[in-house]
């Protein structure tokens, strides 16, 4: 009996000691797994910080964006309006220009008017000058003989 239990207790150890030896290389294989974990999770980090880095400067370069898109929409906007300004100005001055371009016709129109008048003026002084000088002519013709 003796035999007995000191054979099944060596069995017992023995069983004890393989289900050790596969959870110790269980554990290994867990220590490595872990390990490997926390290689790649350093990793991660490294690239973590890169990405949050990354997106610092581009966040940065969003703002600079922002600010000089506004400074462009603000200054497009004083264009436009110094544009509205000077078009407004340029109808005035059309304008303008067009009551003036409306008088002076009015005028040209007075004056050829009384050029055209002058002209038969002239026509008739000519046509009076054409009979003085030929009564004149006459007369002399007369007065020759």
């Amino acid at each position: 009996a003796a035999q007995h239990n000191e054979d099944h207790h060596l069995h017992v150890l023995k069983e004890s000691e393989t289900l050790l030896q596969a959870k110790k290389a269980e554990l290994e294989k867990l220590k490595s797994q872990v390990s490997d974990q926390q290689q790649e999770l350093a990793v991660l980090d490294r690239e973590l910080g890169h990405k949050k880095e990354e997106l610092r400067l581009l966040q940065g370069s969003m703002v600079q964006a922002k600010a000089d898109l506004q400074e462009a929409l603000r200054l497009g906007e004083t264009e436009v309006t110094e544009k509205c300004n000077h078009i407004r100005e340029v109808k005035s001055l059309l304008e303008e220009l067009s009551f003036q371009k409306g008088e002076l016709n009015v005028q040209i129109s007075e004056k050829k008017t009384q050029l055209a008048l002058i002209k038969q003026e002239i026509e008739k002084e000519e046509e009076n000058l054409q009979v003085v000088l030929g009564q004149m002519s006459k007369h002399k013709t007369d007065f020759l003989w």
